[in-house]
Formats: structure tokens, sequence, C-alpha cells
């Protein structure tokens, strides 16, 4: 029925149904090449961004933990922060994040701190869990061990405690503002003294940092 009534119709009414089945037939495949452009951009992407820093994602890790002895060695710590006590404080993973310009400083994005190393954090841990995220909500790990060489190509003081594996860098995972947000870390690190042994670190934006191996503040 639909092909006698088109061959009805007018020469340049027939010309006109085909500009619009042509036009039609284009958007579509723009909009579908868009889509895939978009679909294998983020496959490639390894990274995720926590308030506009970049965090290597989850394929990256396993990548790296596919690397000889590394996931064998990330079970033990994880075991390790288990009977600590540390374990809910924050994914394992994001403890071996090295900071947040690894692809701008061509650095792996994950490192495993030595073993001697692995109580050192415990108590930053615990600081993060009883009296930080009390103050200002959940909060995200956005850099925690570095080695000597990632340290050093990003910037870092040459006694960073993060290579000592006791420091972290955080971010809230609420909309605090920056205001409030400085208000009660310095409240928060006045209150627990020097017999803490917090430092206590502001970085521009929300980023800050944490660690238990001397009352300091920057």
């Amino acid at each position: 029925m639909f092909r006698r009534r088109y061959r009805n119709l007018p020469p340049d009414q027939q010309t006109n149904w085909w500009v619009i089945v042509g036009v039609a037939l284009l958007l579509l495949s723009l909009l579908l090449g868009l889509w895939l452009y978009h679909y294998f951009t983020a496959l490639e992407k390894p990274y995720y961004e926590i308030k506009g820093y970049r965090v290597a994602s989850h394929a990256t890790f396993n990548r790296y933990l596919r690397q000889s002895g590394n996931g064998h060695t990330f079970g033990q710590l994880a075991r390790f922060l288990e009977q600590a006590g540390v374990a809910d404080v924050a994914a394992p993973e994001s403890l071996l994040r090295q900071g947040t310009d690894w692809l701008d400083i061509n650095e792996p994005a994950f490192a495993l701190p030595p073993r001697d190393q692995w109580p050192n954090i415990v108590n930053t841990l615990k600081v993060i869990r009883d009296e930080v995220v009390p103050a200002i909500g959940p909060v995200d790990i956005v850099s925690a061990y570095r080695t000597h060489r990632y340290n050093h190509k990003a910037g870092g003081a040459g006694g960073s405690k993060h290579k000592q594996f006791c420091s972290v860098d955080l971010v809230p995972q609420s909309n605090i503002g920056r205001r409030e947000l400085v208000q009660e870390l310095r409240s928060l690190h006045t209150r627990l003294g020097p017999e803490s042994h917090v430092g206590l670190g502001i970085y521009s934006g929300l980023r800050f940092h944490i660690d238990t191996c001397g009352f300091r503040s920057w």
C-alpha cells in the first residue's frame, strides 16, 4: 500500500521524501558516532574524578595487582589492617594511591609501602575515624603512601610523611564549604593538642592532609 502511494506522488514530493530520509539517517549516524566516541573514551580513561582530582580507576589498580607479587602483598596488608581494627576506615586500595598527578609526572598510580611501615598508618586511620569523620563527615583518600621517586617528582617536601606511610591527603564527600572545613579542622587540631601527634595541612580547595607523626600545622 505504501509503495503504491509513494509511486503516485509527484516527482518533487518524492524527492523531498528522500531528502527527509537522508537527513534522518545522517543525524542517527552522527548520534551513534558521538555515543561510540564517548563510550570508548570512557573505557580508555585510567582514572575518575573526586572533587576535581584525578584518582586512578579500579581497573588501573587491578592491573597493578597483577604485577609480580603485588596481589599477595596487598592481601597481607589488608589482613594487617583488619587485625589492627582499622580495615573499615578506608578501602585498602586507597592507601596505595600515590597522588592525583601520576599521569603528569609519568609515575605509577599505586605503590605498596614496605612492611615495616605498615604500623605507621594505624593511628592516622584511627584519627580519621574517631575525629575527622565525626567533625566533617565521610572523606575520600586521594593520596597516601608515596615512593621517594614519586614524592620528589611531584614536588613534595623532602621529609614528607607520605614516604613513611603515616599520612593521607583527603577530600570531604559532602558539599561542605572551604571556610567551614578550615574552621572545623583547625578547631579539631587545637582540641587534640600536642599529645595527639597530629599533623594538619590545609591546601587549596577542599584538600587537606592528616598524619600522626608530629604535632604541627600548615
